[in-house]
């Protein structure tokens, strides 16, 4: 396998590319040595929607979520979700090599020139991409946007670029990675497991209707709890009350991340990336919300900070690498078994992660007291 260097390609015998690139980032890191730029280039999806005046068709991102980027420093650069082809069945670029092909010359160049990514809030992401049967509570997928972020989190994982997922945003962030989910926690959450808090207020999902809880950092050492922490103080052991709006959560948590913060009754409400490399992190809080506190900016800051240094990564030096980036992306693709998709967006036929057990308890959600 080829690898770009400061001489040109080296070849790396066996090494797969996830590790030679999460190598290279990482040596580009420490070196630090390229230009910073001043306003890092973050990327924030837009999804589809209508005007309320007019009924106007727009691609919008979220509002709160661009100006906390804005505030802490960078500048959101929208990528609108489009549909690939009208009337095509977004899950058939699971199988469709042209068409797969056609997506991947899109995408890759908007990921590899952003330096930093934000997965926002939303509605439910398909059980199919994590192996489930769709719960009777879930809502009807985006299948559109769902395709969009699943490429775009495996892409940002694989490239090391700083990324933070809030609410929907983190449960995409951990099933594209190996994860599973709780569909409806309150139907499904376990009965041997501490009483369910409430996570989301009764009647209509708003932006004025929220319900709010405390959360608890598992690690003080953790890339969450630095970034939350206020200038002078020792370090925080909690969030007093954050934001919360949502009825599904993580269960199963994917393979090298790691739980950064739980609620009281132990749902899982962030995780990081193990690697120094990789400032991977998600929360399922809402913090964009609550930009006049000092930890919430603090939050938004070390990521934008995050991207300010990736932002130095000569990019041109691993576009050598794209065809096996290619190759990794359809690799992964691979443990996916296609579905079919009725008119409403409920799965007929799951699709079934060959090499992911499914589980409806998860042994990595534990309670807050053994958490940290």
């Amino acid at each position: 396998m080829s690898f770009p260097g400061q001489m040109g390609i080296h070849v790396v015998g066996d090494t797969s590319v996830s590790e030679l690139v999460e190598q290279w980032v990482g040596e580009q890191l420490q070196r630090g040595d390229g230009t910073r730029r001043d306003r890092p280039r973050i990327g924030l999806v837009a999804s589809s929607s209508v005007l309320r005046d007019g009924g106007w068709p727009v691609y919008g991102a979220d509002a709160p979520t661009a100006q906390a980027i804005m505030e802490a420093g960078g500048f959101p650069c929208l990528i609108p979700l489009l549909p690939l082809l009208e009337g095509y069945d977004p899950l058939q670029v699971l199988q469709d090599d042209h068409t797969f092909a056609l997506f991947f010359e899109i995408l890759w160049p908007v990921v590899r020139d952003l330096d930093g990514l934000v997965f926002s809030g939303g509605g439910d992401l398909s059980a199919c991409f994590y192996g489930q049967q769709t719960h009777p509570q879930s809502e009807t997928p985006d299948l559109w946007r769902d395709m969009w972020e699943h490429y775009l989190a495996l892409l940002s994982w694989l490239l090391c670029l700083p990324t933070l997922g809030i609410c929907r945003g983190m449960q995409l962030m951990n099933v594209a990675l190996g994860g599973t989910m709780y569909q409806d926690l309150r139907a499904q959450w376990p009965k041997e497991r501490p009483a369910l808090l409430r996570h989301r207020a009764r009647g209509r999902v708003s932006s004025s209707n929220w319900v709010t809880h405390p959360v608890q950092l598992a690690r003080p050492d953790s890339r969450l709890a630095q970034a939350v922490k206020g200038r002078g103080e020792a370090g925080r052991h909690m969030l007093s009350a954050v934001l919360s709006m949502h009825h599904q959560a993580v269960e199963t948590l994917a393979p090298g991340l790691v739980v950064s913060a739980t609620a009281p009754d132990g749902v899982l409400e962030a995780f990081e990336d193990t690697s120094p490399a990789r400032w991977w992190l998600a929360t399922q809080f809402h913090p964009e919300w609550s930009t006049q506190l000092h930890w919430v900016m603090g939050l938004f800051t070390a990521f934008v900070d995050a991207g300010r240094i990736y932002s130095t990564i000569p990019r041109a030096e691993i576009e050598p690498l794209r065809a096996e980036i290619q190759e990794w992306l359809r690799t992964r693709d691979a443990s996916l078994s296609p579905s079919r998709i009725t008119p409403t967006g409920e799965t007929e036929t799951s699709l079934a992660l060959t090499q992911r057990p499914i589980k409806r308890t998860s042994t990595l959600l534990h309670p807050v007291r053994e958490a940290v």
